[in-house]
């Protein structure tokens, strides 16, 4: 990453150690990430803190994760979202959230893929 101010990265997943391996390597990426396993938590941040992408397992234990979504897209702005499965691989989320950034410049892309391009 460049000179400029790092990308935001909210990973909300149940699986306390493999959210922190996650974590970890994103920041090795240049990322600022961070963690939790709640859903509702991961929304009071969202509200809170502006983040660029936003990880999240297709398992909440506090939260469904369909009331999840919908409660995210009641949101003024939302994060880039990539729905985790339960054995996702790290290397391929850190693959993911590098391509969700670097096409932030693609608004059409952006646009197809859910995502606010502002």
């Amino acid at each position: 990453m460049g000179q400029s101010e790092k990308k935001r990265v909210l990973i909300v997943d149940n699986d306390e150690e493999e959210s922190r391996k996650l974590e970890g390597m994103l920041q090795q990426e240049g990322y600022d990430s961070s963690t939790t396993w709640s859903g509702l938590e991961a929304l009071d941040l969202l509200q809170s803190r502006r983040y660029d992408v936003l990880l999240v397992s297709t398992y909440l234990p506090d939260l469904y994760v369909g009331d999840f979504c919908e409660r995210l897209r009641r949101l003024p702005t939302q994060p880039c979202t990539i729905l985790m499965q339960e054995d996702h691989d790290s290397a391929s989320m850190v693959q993911n959230v590098r391509c969700m950034i670097g096409e932030r410049k693609t608004s059409d892309t952006m646009k197809a893929a859910g995502c606010d391009p502002k």
